[in-house]
């Protein structure tokens, strides 16, 4: 390793970002040399060589096109900054990285030489493609060009500049292309980031795992009957429940900045929000597989009409189904409609999904508030 080289790792250790590795055996020395040099574990959360394509495969969770492209190493290096995410906190800047690739081996290969770099952050999101001319370099040196590109594009990233320079012989190239976000509403707008996660106002973290109750609203305001019922929902779980809002809308604009800080703002620290852009529970179950949706009465009927799904059954069966796979269901409170107190045991559910629905019975909760009898009183009544 030369002096350049160990001093931008060094630079990279002292900085305060964490990082989370996936290479797919190309470039998996740039590892060893993170490795080698003191402060490491200050660094380095985990690292991960998924060689086989069955083992990528699980790790990416799909059968990508191609291998050794730009979309699967950004599908890489999100994989490894999700997972990154769960070790971490608001105040952990976790980037992934990524290599997939395609050099010298004992046999021949029709294709280039080449790899794709992907780092994958909160707000960014990175590729730089190399492209090596054949038969010059033996796959030794192949291998060290690939991870000094690697260690040299994530100190360009954490801190500006690099001292590293790669000698790259005529015909060989390297491309970057890049986008960063100007802020965590803007990534989840975009669908950068799947969540934001908070105790009450204050940030806990980005794309966090979450799992138990999710009542979903657009707490414009949020009132007692959304407290309460939360509360019940967690005693029937026996887990603890988050108040979920989707700033987008199948038909409307997505929520203002303004608005959004307004309405989190209703909570207390002691209670779970979490943003998203998912106004369906079949996006919303891919986003927290294994929970149990607390919903009204209202919301359930929609559920199992047609006519919400463009009259079109077959689509109504895909969504709920998506939703079942994700190992999600429902826990639903009765509501007054028509006025008349109507509960699931007043719905036709389909019997493929009987099982996914459970009652609140009345003699344990019934209030019959909505947001929108409250929107000039923004009391939590």
């Amino acid at each position: 390793m030369n002096s350049n080289l160990e001093y931008s790792i060094t630079r990279i250790h002292n900085s305060k970002t964490k990082l989370v590795m996936s290479v797919s055996g190309v470039g998996s020395q740039s590892i060893n040399w993170l490795l080698s040099i003191p402060g490491a574990s200050k660094t380095l959360l985990e690292a991960t060589i998924p060689y086989s394509n069955e083992s990528l495969n699980r790790y990416i969770g799909e059968v990508p096109s191609q291998y050794v492209s730009k979309t699967t190493a950004l599908s890489m290096a999100k994989a490894a900054y999700i997972q990154g995410t769960q070790y971490g906190n608001n105040e952990m800047d976790i980037i992934g990285v990524s290599c997939t690739g395609a050099i010298s081996t004992n046999r021949k290969r029709s294709g280039e030489n080449q790899a794709f770099i992907g780092l994958w952050g909160s707000r960014l999101k990175y590729v730089a493609h190399l492209i090596l001319k054949k038969e010059t370099r033996s796959r030794v040196e192949e291998e060290e060009l690939v991870s000094t590109l690697i260690v040299q594009s994530i100190e360009e990233k954490l801190l500006g500049t690099s001292e590293i320079s790669l000698e790259l012989n005529e015909s060989e190239s390297v491309s970057i292309d890049e986008m960063e976000y100007s802020s965590d509403l803007d990534s989840l707008v975009n669908g950068h980031i799947s969540s934001i996660t908070s105790a009450g106002p204050d940030l806990v973290g980005l794309d966090k795992n979450f799992e138990g109750g999710i009542l979903s609203g657009s707490f414009n305001p949020i009132h007692r009957g959304h407290i309460e019922l939360s509360k019940l929902a967690s005693d029937i779980l026996e887990a603890p429940v988050a108040f979920e809002m989707s700033i987008t809308n199948v038909d409307k604009p997505p929520l203002r900045s303004e608005e959004i800080k307004k309405r989190v703002s209703q909570f207390e620290k002691s209670e779970t929000v979490i943003l998203t852009c998912a106004p369906l529970f079949a996006e919303k179950s891919s986003i927290f597989p294994n929970s149990t949706f607390i919903i009204g009465n209202d919301t359930a009927l929609r559920l199992v009409d047609p006519k919400y799904y463009a009259n079109n059954v077959q689509n109504m069966y895909t969504s709920l189904q998506k939703i079942k796979d994700a190992k999600c269901n429902f826990l639903v409170a009765g509501r007054l409609q028509n006025s008349e107190f109507k509960t699931i045991f007043d719905m036709a559910i389909p019997e493929a999904f009987i099982s996914m629905f459970k009652a609140i019975p009345e003699s344990q909760f019934r209030m019959d508030l909505s947001s929108t009898e409250l929107r000039n009183n923004r009391t939590r009544l």
